[in-house]
Protein backbone atom coordinates (compact mmCIF):
# COMPACT_ATOMS: atom_id res chain seq x y z
CA UNK A 1 0.00 0.00 0.00
CA UNK A 2 1.32 3.65 -0.83
CA UNK A 3 2.13 5.60 1.69
CA UNK A 4 1.07 9.27 2.06
CA UNK A 5 3.74 11.58 0.40
CA UNK A 6 4.21 13.39 3.56
CA UNK A 7 4.83 10.35 5.51
CA UNK A 8 7.18 8.89 2.56
CA UNK A 9 9.39 13.08 2.69
CA UNK A 10 9.62 12.91 6.73
CA UNK A 11 11.02 8.99 6.38
CA UNK A 12 13.26 10.16 3.74
CA UNK A 13 14.50 13.17 6.20
CA UNK A 14 15.41 10.62 8.93
CA UNK A 15 17.07 7.86 6.69
CA UNK A 16 19.54 10.96 5.23
CA UNK A 17 20.20 11.97 8.72
CA UNK A 18 21.11 8.56 9.65
CA UNK A 19 23.24 7.86 6.26
CA UNK A 20 25.65 10.93 7.18
CA UNK A 21 26.80 9.25 10.13
CA UNK A 22 29.65 7.19 9.43
CA UNK A 23 29.78 3.18 10.50
CA UNK A 24 31.08 2.49 13.40
CA UNK A 25 30.19 5.54 15.23
CA UNK A 26 33.29 7.51 13.89
CA UNK A 27 33.11 11.50 13.54
CA UNK A 28 31.59 12.58 10.78
CA UNK A 29 32.82 14.63 7.92
CA UNK A 30 32.05 18.09 9.49
CA UNK A 31 31.36 19.96 5.78
CA UNK A 32 28.87 16.91 4.97
CA UNK A 33 27.86 16.99 7.85
CA UNK A 34 26.11 20.67 8.28
CA UNK A 35 24.66 20.19 4.85
CA UNK A 36 22.91 17.27 5.90
CA UNK A 37 21.34 19.39 8.78
CA UNK A 38 20.65 22.32 6.57
CA UNK A 39 18.32 20.24 4.24
CA UNK A 40 16.69 18.58 7.23
CA UNK A 41 14.51 21.84 8.00
CA UNK A 42 13.53 21.81 4.00
CA UNK A 43 12.54 18.44 3.86
CA UNK A 44 10.12 18.98 6.83
CA UNK A 45 8.62 22.06 5.60
CA UNK A 46 8.21 20.37 2.40
CA UNK A 47 6.18 17.69 4.32
CA UNK A 48 3.65 19.73 6.08
CA UNK A 49 3.60 21.95 2.68
CA UNK A 50 1.92 18.74 1.67
CA UNK A 51 -0.03 17.89 4.44
CA UNK A 52 -1.60 21.00 3.62
CA UNK A 53 -2.65 20.82 0.44
CA UNK A 54 -4.03 17.33 1.17
CA UNK A 55 -6.05 18.27 3.65
CA UNK A 56 -7.22 21.64 1.45
CA UNK A 57 -8.23 19.42 -1.27
CA UNK A 58 -10.14 17.21 0.95
CA UNK A 59 -12.31 20.42 2.36
CA UNK A 60 -12.48 21.09 -1.28
CA UNK A 61 -14.20 18.12 -2.09
CA UNK A 62 -16.43 17.72 0.87
CA UNK A 63 -17.49 21.32 -0.49
CA UNK A 64 -18.62 20.40 -3.39
CA UNK A 65 -19.86 17.27 -2.28
CA UNK A 66 -22.68 19.26 -0.33
CA UNK A 67 -22.79 21.89 -2.98
CA UNK A 68 -23.80 18.91 -5.36
CA UNK A 69 -26.32 17.66 -2.49
CA UNK A 70 -27.81 21.02 -1.65
CA UNK A 71 -28.65 21.56 -5.98
CA UNK A 72 -30.15 18.22 -5.74
CA UNK A 73 -33.24 19.91 -3.39
CA UNK A 74 -34.13 22.67 -5.64
CA UNK A 75 -36.47 22.07 -8.04
CA UNK A 76 -36.29 23.68 -11.87
CA UNK A 77 -39.69 24.60 -13.93
CA UNK A 78 -40.11 21.61 -16.62
CA UNK A 79 -38.69 22.24 -19.65
CA UNK A 80 -41.28 22.07 -22.71
CA UNK A 81 -40.20 21.94 -26.06
CA UNK A 82 -42.51 24.29 -28.44
CA UNK A 83 -44.03 25.41 -25.61
CA UNK A 84 -46.60 28.09 -27.39
CA UNK A 85 -47.43 25.96 -29.63
CA UNK A 86 -48.53 22.57 -27.17
CA UNK A 87 -50.47 25.51 -24.97
CA UNK A 88 -52.13 26.66 -27.99
CA UNK A 89 -53.45 23.20 -28.45
CA UNK A 90 -54.00 21.95 -25.79
CA UNK A 91 -55.61 25.20 -24.25
CA UNK A 92 -57.85 25.13 -26.97
CA UNK A 93 -59.10 21.69 -27.38
CA UNK A 94 -60.38 22.04 -23.26
CA UNK A 95 -62.08 25.90 -23.87
CA UNK A 96 -63.68 24.43 -26.92
CA UNK A 97 -64.97 21.21 -25.49
CA UNK A 98 -65.82 23.03 -22.27
CA UNK A 99 -67.96 25.48 -24.49
CA UNK A 100 -69.70 22.86 -26.63
CA UNK A 101 -70.10 19.97 -24.23
CA UNK A 102 -70.45 21.39 -20.65
CA UNK A 103 -71.48 25.26 -20.84
CA UNK A 104 -74.13 25.14 -23.80
CA UNK A 105 -76.40 22.74 -22.08
CA UNK A 106 -75.88 24.69 -19.17
CA UNK A 107 -77.00 28.00 -20.37
CA UNK A 108 -80.29 25.29 -21.77
CA UNK A 109 -81.41 24.77 -18.82
CA UNK A 110 -80.35 20.86 -19.11
CA UNK A 111 -78.41 21.11 -16.26
CA UNK A 112 -81.66 22.50 -13.97
CA UNK A 113 -83.31 19.16 -14.28
CA UNK A 114 -80.67 16.60 -14.31
CA UNK A 115 -83.26 13.49 -14.36
CA UNK A 116 -84.84 14.43 -17.35
CA UNK A 117 -81.12 15.07 -19.70
CA UNK A 118 -79.31 11.75 -18.26
CA UNK A 119 -77.86 11.58 -21.36
CA UNK A 120 -76.59 15.21 -21.66
CA UNK A 121 -75.14 15.14 -17.89
CA UNK A 122 -73.01 11.74 -18.88
CA UNK A 123 -71.82 13.60 -21.66
CA UNK A 124 -70.96 16.70 -19.75
CA UNK A 125 -69.11 14.40 -17.27
CA UNK A 126 -67.24 12.48 -19.76
CA UNK A 127 -66.61 15.81 -21.43
CA UNK A 128 -65.24 17.48 -18.29
CA UNK A 129 -62.76 14.52 -17.34
CA UNK A 130 -61.01 15.05 -20.93
CA UNK A 131 -61.01 18.80 -20.67
CA UNK A 132 -59.45 18.68 -16.94
CA UNK A 133 -56.89 16.69 -18.71
CA UNK A 134 -56.18 19.04 -21.51
CA UNK A 135 -55.93 21.82 -19.36
CA UNK A 136 -53.45 20.13 -17.46
CA UNK A 137 -51.10 19.34 -20.25
CA UNK A 138 -51.74 23.42 -21.10
CA UNK A 139 -50.38 23.89 -17.63
CA UNK A 140 -47.40 21.95 -18.14
CA UNK A 141 -46.59 24.13 -21.22
CA UNK A 142 -47.27 27.13 -19.65
CA UNK A 143 -44.71 26.64 -16.57
CA UNK A 144 -42.03 25.50 -19.76
CA UNK A 145 -42.78 29.16 -21.25
CA UNK A 146 -41.56 32.58 -19.62
CA UNK A 147 -43.75 34.25 -22.15
CA UNK A 148 -47.28 32.21 -20.45
CA UNK A 149 -45.56 32.37 -16.84
CA UNK A 150 -48.29 34.81 -15.58
CA UNK A 151 -50.87 32.29 -16.65
CA UNK A 152 -49.65 29.28 -14.49
CA UNK A 153 -51.72 30.64 -11.09
CA UNK A 154 -55.13 31.19 -12.93
CA UNK A 155 -54.57 27.98 -14.80
CA UNK A 156 -53.82 26.06 -11.69
CA UNK A 157 -56.90 27.73 -10.26
CA UNK A 158 -59.48 26.70 -12.99
CA UNK A 159 -58.58 23.30 -13.31
CA UNK A 160 -58.86 23.12 -8.82
CA UNK A 161 -62.21 24.46 -9.70
CA UNK A 162 -62.92 22.12 -12.66
CA UNK A 163 -62.07 18.94 -11.00
CA UNK A 164 -64.78 19.75 -8.40
CA UNK A 165 -67.35 20.91 -10.92
CA UNK A 166 -66.66 17.42 -13.05
CA UNK A 167 -67.40 15.57 -9.75
CA UNK A 168 -70.62 17.20 -9.60
CA UNK A 169 -71.75 16.19 -13.05
CA UNK A 170 -70.40 12.63 -12.25
CA UNK A 171 -72.48 12.41 -9.59
CA UNK A 172 -75.80 13.22 -11.11
CA UNK A 173 -76.02 17.01 -9.71
CA UNK A 174 -74.24 19.63 -11.24
CA UNK A 175 -72.62 22.53 -9.93
CA UNK A 176 -74.32 25.41 -11.84
CA UNK A 177 -72.57 28.18 -9.85
CA UNK A 178 -68.87 26.32 -10.54
CA UNK A 179 -69.66 26.06 -13.72
CA UNK A 180 -70.57 28.96 -14.33
CA UNK A 181 -67.73 30.38 -12.52
CA UNK A 182 -65.53 28.34 -14.46
CA UNK A 183 -66.77 29.80 -17.88
CA UNK A 184 -65.85 33.16 -16.23
CA UNK A 185 -62.14 32.30 -15.78
CA UNK A 186 -61.48 30.42 -19.14
CA UNK A 187 -62.59 34.00 -20.58
CA UNK A 188 -60.03 35.65 -18.39
CA UNK A 189 -57.34 33.19 -19.08
CA UNK A 190 -58.04 33.95 -22.70
CA UNK A 191 -57.76 37.74 -22.40
CA UNK A 192 -54.60 36.87 -20.11
CA UNK A 193 -52.68 34.33 -23.28
CA UNK A 194 -53.79 37.47 -25.42
CA UNK A 195 -52.14 39.56 -24.08
CA UNK A 196 -48.82 37.36 -23.58
CA UNK A 197 -48.94 37.03 -27.73
CA UNK A 198 -51.31 33.35 -27.36
CA UNK A 199 -54.08 33.63 -29.17
CA UNK A 200 -56.42 30.86 -28.22
CA UNK A 201 -58.06 29.43 -31.39
CA UNK A 202 -61.44 27.31 -29.45
CA UNK A 203 -61.77 23.35 -30.50
CA UNK A 204 -64.41 21.03 -29.52
CA UNK A 205 -63.65 17.31 -29.00
CA UNK A 206 -65.92 15.25 -30.26
CA UNK A 207 -67.31 11.23 -29.30
CA UNK A 208 -68.82 12.08 -25.80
Amino acid sequence: MNKPLEVQIAATTAATVHNARPPGGAVPNPVRWMSVKRMVPFLLVAALVVAGCGSSSSSSSSSAASSGSSGQTTTAAPKVHFAKTKFLIDAGLAFGTFHRWIYKPLKAGDFAHPLQHKATVVKAALAGAFVVNRLGAALTAAQGSPLLSKLVAPITALKTKLDSAVASLKGGSPDLSGLESANGDIGSISSLASQAGATIKEKAASGF
